[in-house]
């Protein structure tokens, strides 16, 4: 009788050497392909500014202020305010970005140096949403060149365009050119990602499977501290992004290490390459390689993206987890982007914001595996409203230590688990109003929490494979 490739790892290790040795060279793929997601916090931080020395005729905007020559201002207090009396009525000779503040110090990014301020201001916002664009563009064309060539020929030729288009960015002498750029290291993130995930837990056994595909996300949330940490000493955007890139080229030297998708080659009917990676790993792990034939998995064909949409029932369920994984990817990357809005250090908030992820996903498990899928995101997802929203009732724009306190905790409880391309405009709403993109993105968690009901319950029971399962 033919074996399964789940059987088969049962036999030669479900979490032996093998499969450790894999993930442990994943943990150093994962951290520069992670850094470029919100890099951009930093990048194109907008730096808070002062009247210029040579100026005289510049208005004081603090009202506790005779004289605002040595003021220091930011966007993230009074932002509208502030944000239309610099825009409207100062002209730019009689303002300078600073050159320190008390929580940053000096910064050099591409705010300041391309002066993407007031009229160009929404060019800062355009380069963070270009790698999502390029993302979700990548994410279904290096599917499919996935899907003929394997997992492994995709990811590392995009790792290899991650980090050398990282750091010809840091070279760039014009906006636009950071701009694609951006684009570019989307689409081939999406590469990264998707394959990594699959290649990291296939070849784990089904018993061990939950632990390695959260692994990955530790992994996720480790990089975002270490980029936070980095950004604290190192305040020059070109400096971040060669740093960030150069100095892990040497990980393309794990392609000889990382195997294929064994399962991709069973479906491709390259059953020999199949199983020579699996009797590697029965000899890492010291197991014998069972002596019976593989089993070729059954694959649907004809079938297409039409399917999510064929019956009714089909498509309500398709159509509620577009909505809420747009809300979703809104809310994480809304949060992250937003650290410096919390006020205090954008530095601290940002690590902090990062840091919750550990215990959100040790949690999430928990809660999945004892309340079922659907009550966990129902109840996580009003949660994450609650705390949205509640950061948008805080005083705004004061040195007062215990607002700022409550407000970073609440924004990082409101990231324990919640249209990633939308995220930076929607930050930027504080331009508009203080408390709009918290209050936005709380309102659409609660939306996303009831709609999340009207989904089936999956715990426990079997995957809809080879035609088995009825939607």
């Amino acid at each position: 009788m033919a074996l399964d490739v789940d059987t088969c790892l049962k036999r030669i290790g479900q979490f032996g050497p093998f499969q450790i040795r894999v993930l442990a060279m994943f943990l150093f793929i994962f951290f520069p392909i992670t850094y470029q997601t919100l890099i951009m916090v930093f990048v194109a931080y907008e730096p808070p500014w002062m009247c210029s020395q040579q100026n005289d005729t510049c208005l004081p905007i603090a009202t506790n202020t005779s004289s605002s020559r040595t003021e220091l201002y930011s966007t993230a207090t009074k932002p509208k305010e502030l944000y239309e009396r610099r825009c409207t009525e100062l002209k730019r000779s009689q303002w300078e970005f600073a050159r320190y503040s008390l929580y940053e110090g000096p910064h050099k990014t591409i705010v300041n140096e391309f002066d993407l301020v007031c009229g160009r201001g929404y060019l800062a916002w355009l380069a963070n949403s270009m790698l999502f664009f390029g993302w979700a563009i990548g994410a279904i064309v290096l599917g499919i060149i996935a899907d003929y060539f394997g997992r492994k020929s995709v990811l590392f030729p995009s790792v290899s365009v991650v980090l050398v288009v990282t750091f010809a960015m840091a070279f760039s002498k014009a906006f636009w050119v950071v701009a694609v750029c951006r684009f570019i290291i989307g689409f081939f993130e999406a590469g990264c990602f998707l394959s990594m995930f699959v290649l990291a837990t296939e070849l784990v056994g089904p018993e061990k499977r939950a632990l390695a595909g959260n692994l990955v996300w530790f992994y996720f949330t480790a990089a975002l501290m270490v980029l936070g940490l980095k950004a604290y000493f190192i305040r020059n955007w070109r400096t971040l992004l060669i740093v960030s890139s150069a100095p892990w080229i040497f990980i393309l030297l794990f392609w000889r290490f990382v195997p294929e998708s064994v399962r991709w080659l069973l479906v491709k009917g390259k059953t020999v390459q199949a199983r020579e990676i699996l009797t590697k790993v029965a000899t890492v792990n010291k197991k014998e390689m069972p002596v019976e034939e593989l089993h070729v998995p059954v694959t649907a064909s004809g079938q297409s993206v039409v399917e999510l949409i064929r019956t009714w029932k089909m498509a309500k369920m398709s159509l509620i987890q577009i909505y809420v994984w747009f809300v979703n990817g809104m809310v994480y990357y809304g949060l992250s982007l937003s650290s410096g809005e919390f006020g205090g250090s954008i530095y601290l908030n940002f690590i902090l914001t990062s840091l919750v992820e550990i215990p959100a996903n040790v949690l999430v498990i928990h809660n999945c595996n004892r309340f079922g899928r659907k009550k966990t995101t129902v109840a996580h997802m009003v949660a994450a409203g609650i705390s949205v929203v509640a950061v948008s009732l805080i005083p705004h724009g004061t040195n007062n230590t215990g607002f700022i306190a409550g407000r970073v905790i609440l924004g990082t409880l409101g990231k324990i688990r919640i249209g990633a391309a939308s995220s930076p405009f929607v930050v930027q709403m504080t331009r508009i109003n203080a408390i709009l993109p918290f209050a936005l993105m709380g309102s659409l968690s609660f939306f996303a929490a009831i709609l999340c009901w009207f989904l089936p319950e999956t715990l426990g029971k079997s995957t809809a494979e080879e035609g088995n399962t009825k939607w």
